[in-house]
């Protein structure tokens, strides 16, 4: 009997493996047609081949000891132990062989798995908007930010370009990284804005809580903390702190402006970094016309005929630019 088994074996692992002749493939096809006992002994052989073939699941295993329970599978428990043929021992190569590809599949796939990204762009509108990681960010108007998750390196990647404000959800283990121009911000527990227009000479970083570092591949450059602002220069490719601060850095994210003995000069200028209606000014003998204001969220329209009022300017609208005009300061 186990002659019979041992030869019928070799074919049916021949005919499941391309390997038989028309011969032996009429052999397995008239040995199956006999009873159903054979055709179930068959249809087990096949099941079990089909499974090593398919291999999707990578688990611990041990080769030897899988294979021996599966040898004692092949017959009923009535008869005696089986020897493999040559053939069950191909199969087990090619079981073995597989699964080595799929671990060598699934390591590739984890290796080369594509950065989560996310892109984000401000045109005549500030965007707000949560990054996958749940950190939070303010872009100015006519800026973008290009972000990216690399699972593998637990690494968040963004790329501005503009202006943005970050409200960064830390995570230690998940550096948050910044990069425009030659310039790297990295985060370490902080809220802090950016500002990195390309035709602008420089990169500003406002701290507005935490700690940021601010450097290039080539100079270590600055830690900066709560309140802070530092500066790079393109040019020079050097790093300075900013002594004074604007106190209207962020008005783009919070709509409020508040001048204290400001020139209308500085006002106009940060009032049309926000608003995308301009303010323009009809002569430079009132750039120096000094004002202390505050503005909460006020429309564009209403801030000029404030301005207009209190410092006894003309104003007049051409198209789309408010123009004040004036001989002097409230004169």
């Amino acid at each position: 009997m186990k002659e019979t088994f041992d030869h019928i074996d070799d074919l049916i692992g021949k005919c499941l493996s391309g390997e038989a002749s028309a011969v032996e493939r009429t052999q397995v096809e008239e040995w199956i047609a006999i009873s159903d006992s054979n055709k179930a002994h068959y249809d087990h052989f096949k099941l079990i081949f089909d499974k090593a073939k398919s291999v999707n699941e990578i688990q611990s295993f041990d080769v030897d000891a899988a294979w021996l329970k599966v040898k004692s599978k092949m017959h009923q428990p009535a008869r005696k132990q089986v020897a493999f043929s040559p053939y069950f021992k191909v199969l087990k190569v090619a079981a073995v062989l597989l699964v080595a590809i799929g671990l060598g599949w699934i390591t590739y796939q984890q290796l080369n798995t594509p950065d989560q990204t996310i892109t984000l762009t401000s045109q005549t509108e500030i965007v707000r908007d949560t990054l996958p990681d749940g950190s939070r960010t303010v872009l100015n108007k006519s800026s973008t930010i290009k972000y990216a998750y690399n699972k593998r390196k637990g690494q968040r990647k963004v790329e501005l370009e503009g202006e943005a404000f970050f409200e960064v959800k830390h995570a230690e283990a998940e550096p948050f990284i910044i990069r425009t121009g030659d310039v790297i911000i990295e985060d370490i527990g902080t809220t802090f804005n950016v500002l990195a227009f390309p035709e602008s000479p420089t990169i500003e970083v406002y701290v507005e809580s935490g700690e940021v570092a601010f450097y290039t591949l080539n100079n270590a450059g600055l830690n900066l903390v709560a309140g802070e602002t530092g500066v790079y220069h393109k040019q020079s490719k050097s790093f300075a702190r900013i002594q004074t601060v604007n106190a209207n850095q962020l008005a783009y994210k919070t709509g409020v402006f508040s001048f204290r003995n400001a020139d209308l000069e500085t006002i106009v200028g940060d009032l049309n970094a926000v608003y995308d209606t301009k303010i323009r000014l009809g002569n430079d003998a009132i750039k120096t016309c000094l004002l202390n204001v505050t503005f909460r969220n006020e429309r564009i329209e209403d801030i000029v005929e404030i301005i207009a009022e209190t410092l006894k300017l003309t104003l007049t609208k051409e198209g789309e630019v408010y123009i004040l005009n004036g001989t002097g300061c409230g004169d």
